[in-house]
């Protein structure tokens, strides 16, 4: 089993000066942070940004009588619209109508 000595051995190891320019190390770590945040840009936020504009496109676009599936999965057909476009009344069955946000459809069939 190893003793809490040696921990503190191994942390020691670890913090001795390599004999790098300090100047060199902080230089290099301050064109680390913008070369990552340009990276999670294209990575993350783009592809996000993307979608997101890809699904209000579709959103705008819906129409009485497509066929949609909602975010808890339920298939339906556009009976009307309401509140300036932002719910969407659904004919999930025969005689059943459910009111819906209209950011809630997912896909259009």
């Amino acid at each position: 089993m190893l003793n809490n000595e040696y921990f503190f051995q191994i942390g020691a190891i670890l913090a001795q000066d390599s004999g790098a320019d300090p100047n060199k190390s902080i230089f290099s770590t301050l064109i680390l942070i913008p070369v990552m945040f340009i990276i999670m840009y294209f990575l993350v936020i783009r592809p996000q940004r993307k979608e997101e504009k890809k699904k209000k496109e579709m959103i705008a676009n819906l129409k009485k009588g497509d066929s949609v599936l909602t975010t808890s999965g339920i298939y339906g057909k556009i009976v009307e619209f309401k509140d300036n476009n932002e719910t969407v009344v659904l004919n999930i069955a025969q005689d059943t109508n459910v009111l819906f946000a209209a950011s809630s459809v997912i896909k259009k069939k």
